[in-house]
């Protein structure tokens, strides 16, 4: 075979971009594999996935183990791009996101209750795990929770159910039992075969909260009702360490009237943001600077939005742009972007965008759901 027909095959033109067309042209069999690496780590994921579907190379580079952790996670176009996860037709619910999975529910109806699949998917990298059914219970009703912990190198899922027990039959002629309120914990590491029972959730995490809104220092949080003053209910933040699988309240921030009120929590920056009204007129934004010290709760941002219509709490912050923007979802499910500096408000237009939908924060990763969770479908 000629050298040179052998080299022409081991060079590859790799689009930076591939909506503008511009080129990288890679020789593979000159650059030590690390180089190659580096180089890949540092492209856009939608023109490494481009590139490994182009040759047997290709497929070799971007499946080598050692290209997910060093991802930059450089961004994609503001399109929407529709995603179908294998094997099922409607998605339910976003459970959750994190280090470029998806944790996806689908819900089952029979018998007397609801139950939910759960599937772990990388909509970029295209594969999938399903995560085991759990126990089904009379009446129940069901949330989940997703997210990784960087201590343990693992990804868990959370699953905190009520249901009825039946405790005796009070008469079996007339089909009367005597049946008693129950809840548990239930945690499914990814990777393993089998959920674990967990004990009871804290009393404060009753069965009208919903997901979990926030993974922060590997711990899942809720608002919730934690107590009374004379006002009425305190609303406060109870997490799940998903390390040692522990409760624990958290500060909440130093604002009565925000605190008095249901509020939403998101991640802003890597930290643990509360917001919400605080009157008629003034949206807060509270972040805490250092995790779980109540004295690191500062006021980062407050604003009239407006754009409001109706009651308090219509909108959700999502995340931080890298521009500094602060991406918000509003109730008729528009977002918009708000800047700090320009006080300024900007409803985003997005081509294919449907009427309604969940949002959630995600970055794009190489992470494949099947070697990340040593599972197969």
């Amino acid at each position: 075979m000629d050298p040179e027909d052998g080299r022409e095959k081991a060079r590859v033109n790799l689009a930076d971009d591939p909506s503008n067309g511009a080129m990288v042209q890679m020789d593979l069999h000159l650059l030590p594999r690390e180089i190659l690496l580096e180089i890949l780590s540092r492209l856009p994921i939608t023109s490494l996935i481009h590139f490994k579907t182009t040759s047997h190379a290709g497929y070799d580079l971007i499946t080598d183990p050692r290209l997910p952790p060093m991802f930059r996670n450089q961004g994609c176009s503001r399109r929407v791009r529709k995603m179908d996860p294998p094997q099922h037709s409607e998605v339910n619910n976003l459970v959750g996101s994190c280090k470029g999975l998806l944790c996806l529910s689908f819900r089952i109806i029979g018998g007397s209750s609801v139950s939910h699949s759960l599937l772990i998917y990388n909509p970029f990298v295209g594969d999938a795990v399903r995560v085991p059914p759990a126990n089904r219970f009379l009446n129940q009703l069901e949330v989940f929770g997703f997210g990784f912990h960087p201590r343990t190198g693992q990804f868990k899922v959370v699953r905190i159910v009520w249901y009825e027990k039946i405790m005796a039959v009070v008469d079996p002629a007339l089909d009367v039992e005597e049946v008693d309120d129950e809840s548990m914990v239930q945690v499914f590491t990814v990777g393993k075969t089998e959920w674990r029972n967990q004990g009871a959730p804290p009393p404060q995490l009753t069965d009208e909260i919903g997901p979990p809104e926030a993974l922060v220092e590997g711990s899942l949080h809720w608002v919730t009702d934690v107590g009374m003053d004379g006002d009425g209910s305190i609303f406060g933040i109870i997490s799940f360490e998903l390390a040692d699988e522990v409760f624990e309240e958290i500060p909440h921030p130093p604002c009565p009237q925000l605190v008095s009120r249901e509020y939403s929590l998101s991640v802003l920056n890597g930290c643990l943001s509360a917001a919400g009204f605080v009157d008629a007129v003034h949206f807060d934004i509270w972040v805490m600077k250092k995790y779980d010290v109540k004295e690191s709760w500062v006021k980062q941002f407050s604003f009239d939005p407006c754009f409001r219509r109706g009651w308090p709490n219509f909108f959700t912050v999502i995340c931080a742009l890298k521009n500094g923007e602060i991406l918000l979802k509003k109730e008729d499910s528009s977002l918009v972007s708000y800047d700090p500096v320009e006080n300024r408000f900007k409803t985003l237009q997005m081509s294919g965008l449907p009427n309604l939908f969940q949002a959630l924060p995600f970055l794009p990763s190489l992470f494949s759901a099947k070697a990340t969770m040593n599972l197969q479908l």
